[in-house]
């Protein structure tokens, strides 16, 4: 039979998982420094164009996601994912929608807070982050817009396949977990 004090330690080891558990589940907001040279500082591991080839984003293990302009050549944008100690926001893939208006990251992408990896997705204008896709079991090493826009998909390391989301709602219509 469980005592009074065992339910005690039982409810106080409860309690402090769960405070665990939902504070994992999100990026830190302590600032963390960063020195900004105006070009990426590691290996960019993809490239990718909008359809009317004004746009080049590229990836990189630095953590950024940076958008130039393809004529000139000119530094647009930075887009900057959730980033933690070690690997945690290096990113693999990068991508930009046909029609210039997401941008989309992933690489080790959100495993330090919820053991999980993701894909963010930003609107390439303002630069805000709007979405982050979760729930992945390995890091993305791929990810590309279907030539309408329709459909974003990702191919994920080890034996983990692809995926493909419905860009219209960001909802997952495919999964094919044998695709290695």
């Amino acid at each position: 039979m469980i005592n009074t004090k065992h339910k005690l330690i039982i409810l106080a080891l409860m309690t402090c998982l769960s405070g665990t558990i939902t504070h994992a589940l999100e990026p830190t907001t302590k600032p963390i420094l960063r020195i900004e040279t105006g070009m990426h500082t590691a290996g960019i591991n993809q490239i990718g164009v909008d359809a009317a080839e004004r746009f080049l984003l590229t990836a990189s293990e630095d953590k950024t996601l940076r958008l130039w302009d393809l004529h000139t050549g000119d530094l647009l944008k930075i887009y900057r994912v959730p980033i933690g100690a070690g690997p945690e926001g290096m990113l693999y893939s990068g991508t930009i929608s046909p029609d210039g208006e997401w941008v989309a990251g992933a690489g080790w992408t959100g495993f330090e807070w919820d053991n999980n990896l993701s894909i963010y997705l930003f609107n390439r204008a303002s630069g805000q982050l709007v979405k982050r896709l979760y729930g992945l079991e390995d890091v993305t090493f791929h990810l590309c817009f279907s030539p309408d826009g329709q459909y974003l998909g990702a191919s994920l390391g080890g034996a983990n396949g692809v995926r493909v989301w419905d860009t219209s709602d960001w909802n997952l219509i495919f999964k094919d977990m044998d695709y290695a």
